[in-house]
């Protein structure tokens, strides 16, 4: 049977990959986009496994200009600069290559389509067959009976096969012609000129007639009118364009068929490889068929003792054994992801491997024989589980505590969240729920909860699944959580962790359930009334873009939009996608000031996420059982150690802007309460003063001093007293990117400045505060060394990448290492202040409660009467929380609402 060798275009498929989440970035941990690699390798693999290739070799453009361009210097002039975001990855992509162990081919003065050319003219026989991965329409001359084009059609997923019959039904023309028909239409991409005033069409009649470019000349004089002038006065760029798209099929490689056999993609090194890429659904496709097997066998495990308990003596039993041990591993069956509206369905409990107890509590198969009643089996729990000396042991066991609340019980002696030691451990791995950490420590596949209740349509509710089959699920959770809490526990100190796990950590854990649990009150009526106004406003303003325009149009429609912008307007087009100009936010402000649609159609987005995200989005979440928002507060999510919120995100709100202003003013307090607002003033400048020890940086903080008008002067070069708001502007963009060991490039882009003015700025902000240059140096020294970076607190982030050979993952290490050990701090300064704070309030009998927290900043709802106490405790406690060698200030307002108390 006659082989395949597929030879990919490498940077063909690059753009593609990239361009085909344009819309969608992949963005991974380190906010780098990877949306090209990760395109990349799906292509590749699936590639591998659909077209089952003998042979693969992926050839690469040189990084520097080709032979063409000494033949005419305007080739590709017009081809837009390639997006930063998608040069940082090409390297990355080369290493993935190189890493997985294809093949991989360059020539410093020759493109990747030469590569191919030569390749195919060397291999390509009756007894091997070579498929061209490639979309430019430039290798179509490349086919012959043994060679063929597979071509990219759509997405990162869709291919054709061309063959010689293919290429002919495509085109109209047969491979060898279409260099002559090329030469005649010029390739816009490459700024290839042909000849002015052919066209595809003319081209194509003019070569079916006379077959090739030299015969077309000789019988010049059958050509009548303008196109035989446009003909004789191009001749010279017709043979020249020739030239340009003739692929060369015989330069210098030294190639060995061998070395193009397929690698062992199914490898601990590779599954390691895109693990560390963070791109886990990939590991997931190489290894589907092991993870099959892997299931199969993690399911025929040592014989079990899983007890569903069914009498009242059984769960005495069950409750003696739990004292005695004084540790048990707790998880609950519920009706809803949701824990402040969900319904106790189950308990699961363990205290040793392999071995567990279920306790039904709700369903419709509850029990085969003198079932303990639900509020009887609550109420024999209820002084085991509120017990402080008996350790509770769970994963995400904040979830649990919210729901036993519910249920009357509340969860004391909360020990150990197998969820919370995983991300200490590993903060920067991407999932930290218990089906990973099994596979993870204990190389064992859970039984999923689709397996549990069924798929789509066919699932049912958890109230319905068999009691059997629902205790063997349920016991398995707290059996694993126990299992994890064996290996976890022992690792938190190896890493000199069970500190910051202990002491801060854990119980933060029961602090954001009661947080979660209090709820935040928000006012539907404003939000009726809001979304009227936000409508008007919408409407008014798209009767504005419409008599710019001229006409009516889809302004939510790219096509339409790009059509008004750079069609019938004439604005010049920022940045191209695979389907058009791009219409995006960043290229609406880039384009600001160029035409008065701009503004306009900058307004009209704002009104519409600000629709869509909050107006209409925020009263639909209140909850029937409180009549309050319930956000979700993660603890291991962010890698620096800070929380995120999530259904609703209540942190990503914008802070000072009108937009801003208007959510927050429909969060409004109880009655006879207060909103209190307390937030840390420029917490990370300051945290970096501390840390860098920087005099000047310090000097600033203890005497008062504006630290971006002391920026501003050193960065512009004039007295502080003579600063404009637009010069403190733009120093704080520096002082802020700076501390996030921003590039020239990025501060550029965030200040709205040339590349040299940035690379300026930055040099004169390392000479006014050398000091955190040295920190800087010192920090990724550190790094360099140790391999991770730590906070003062003692968090590690383990940063792999900071010696690599690849500038894309170097840069983005340094970027993690400078910024790590200050928003890190910053983090662990708040919890502790959440911590002592929740304290004391609960020890003074306030009724104040702590009801959010978003980044820098909490907000308490408080009695009027409790105002005074709880400003100067929140403010003595958040102020306290760290001693530093420079001043911690919190600034503290109140209100009604949450706008007025910010």
């Amino acid at each position: 049977m006659k082989k395949k060798l597929y030879v990919v275009d490498g940077h063909a498929l690059c753009y593609r990959a990239y361009f085909a989440f344009i819309r969608s970035p992949l963005v991974n941990s380190q906010g780098q986009n990877t949306s090209a690699i990760y395109g990349f390798a799906r292509m590749l693999i699936k590639l591998i496994q659909e077209q089952k290739p003998d042979f693969l070799a992926i050839a690469f453009d040189p990084p520097k200009k080709t032979f063409r361009f000494e033949l005419y210097p305007e080739y590709k002039a017009n081809r837009e600069k390639m997006p930063d975001d998608l040069r940082s990855q090409i390297e990355e992509i080369k290493n993935l290559v190189s890493t997985l162990g294809f093949s991989r081919i360059e020539h410093p003065d020759f493109e990747a389509d030469d590569i191919l050319g030569t390749i195919t003219r060397k291999y390509a026989s009756e007894d091997l067959e070579i498929i061209l991965v490639t979309g430019d329409k430039d290798a179509f001359q490349l086919v012959n009976q043994n060679t063929k084009i597979y071509a990219n059609k759509k997405g990162i997923t869709e291919f054709e096969m061309y063959d010689v019959d293919g290429i002919i039904q495509k085109l109209k023309l047969r491979p060898d012609q279409v260099i002559d028909y090329m030469a005649l239409t010029g390739d816009s991409s490459d700024n290839i000129p042909g000849v002015r005033g052919v066209g595809e069409k003319t081209a194509l009649k003019l070569i079916s007639d006379y077959q090739s470019l030299e015969n077309l000349y000789d019988h010049i004089d059958e050509i009548k009118g303008k196109l035989k002038e446009n003909l004789i006065n191009d001749r010279d760029m017709a043979f020249l364009s020739r030239e340009l798209v003739t692929i060369q099929t015989d330069i210098d490689l030294e190639l060995d068929i061998k070395e193009m056999e397929l690698p062992d993609l199914k490898t601990e090194m590779v599954r390691q490889y895109f693990e560390r890429l963070e791109m886990r659904s990939i590991v997931e496709e190489i290894f589907k068929d092991q993870e099959l097997k892997k299931k199969a066998a993690a399911r025929k495990i040592q014989e079990r003792d899983y007890r569903i308990i069914q009498t009242e003596e059984e769960l005495a039993g069950v409750i003696e054994a739990i004292e005695s041990c004084g540790e048990v591993s707790v998880d609950t069956e519920t009706t809803s992801i949701n824990p402040v509206d969900a319904d106790l369905v189950g308990i699961s409990l363990s205290i040793g491997e392999n071995t567990g107890w279920y306790i039904p509590v709700a369903g419709k198969t509850l029990f085969q024989e003198q079932p303990v009643d639900r509020d009887r089996a609550l109420e024999l729990l209820k002084p085991v589980l509120e017990n402080p000396g008996i350790k509770k042991i769970g994963q995400n066991i904040k979830y649990d505590a919210i729901v036993f609340h519910n249920a009357g019980i509340d969860l004391d002696g909360i020990w150990f969240d197998t969820m919370v030691a995983s991300y200490l451990l590993g903060p920067a791995d991407r999932r930290h729920n218990l089906n990973e950490l099994a596979e993870k420590y204990l190389d064992y596949k859970m039984i999923s909860f689709e397996e549990l209740v069924g798929k789509g349509r066919k699932a049912i509710p958890i109230t319905e699944v068999p009691l059997e089959k629902l205790a063997t699920y349920a016991i398995e959770d707290a059996d694993i959580a126990y299992r994890l809490y064996r290996i976890l526990s022992p690792r938190l100190k190896e890493e000199e962790l069970e500190s910051l796990f202990r002491d801060i950590e854990m119980p933060l854990v029961s602090i954001l359930g009661k947080m979660e649990l209090n709820g935040v009150k928000i006012d539907s009526g404003y939000f009726k009334e809001l979304a009227k106004e936000n409508q008007f406003l919408l409407e008014d303003v798209e009767k504005q873009i419409y008599h710019v325009a001229g006409r009516r149009f889809n302004i939510n429609s790219t096509r339409e939009l790009s059509e008004i912008l750079f069609n019938e307007i004439g604005l010049k087009p920022v940045k191209k996608t695979k389907t058009g100009y791009s219409t995006d936010i960043q290229v609406l402000e880039a384009l600001k000031g160029k035409h008065e649609i701009i503004d306009h159609l900058i307004a009209y987005r704002t009104l519409n996420k600000l629709k869509t995200t909050y107006i209409d989005t925020l009263p639909k979440l209140i909850s029937e059982r409180t009549g309050r928002i319930h956000t979700s507060y993660n603890q291991t999510i962010v890698a620096t150690g800070r929380l995120s919120s999530s259904d609703p995100n209540l942190q990503n709100i914008p802070i000072r802007d009108e937009f801003g202003r208007k959510i927050r003013r429909g969060f409004i307090a109880d009655d006879n309460c207060l909103l209190m607002s307390a937030d840390y003033s420029q917490i990370e400048l300051r945290l970096a003063a501390h840390l860098s020890e920087d005099e000047n940086m310090m000097s600033a903080f203890s005497e008062g001093i504006d630290i971006h008008n002391l920026t501003a002067s050193s960065a512009f070069g004039v007295p502080i007293e003579d600063i404009t708001p637009e010069m403190r502007r733009q120093a704080k963009i520096i002082n802020f990117a700076t501390i996030y060991g921003v590039s020239p490039y990025g501060l550029s882009q965030q200040a709205d400045i040339d590349m040299q003015e940035a690379s300026e700025f930055i040099q004169r902000y390392f000479e006014a505060y050398p000091g955190f240059k040295e920190y800087i140096d010192k920090t990724v020294a550190f790094v360099a060394e140790k391999g991770y970076v730590k906070t003062l607190l003692g968090r590690k982030r383990p940063i792999a990448d900071i010696n690599s050979d690849i500038s894309f993952r170097r840069e983005g290490a340094k970027r993690i290492a400078i910024n790590t050990p200050i928003q890190g701090t910053a983090a662990d300064l708040i919890k502790i202040a959440m911590i002592n704070i929740h304290k004391l309030l609960s020890k003074g009998g306030y009724r104040t409660r702590m009801i959010l927290q978003v980044h820098d900043e909490l907000v308490f709802e408080a009695p009027e009467e409790e105002k005074n106490a709880v400003e100067e405790l929140v403010r003595r406690e958040m102020e306290g929380a760290l001693k530093l060698k420079v001043p911690i200030v919190v600034d503290i307002a109140w209100g009604e609402n949450w706008d007025k108390a910010h």
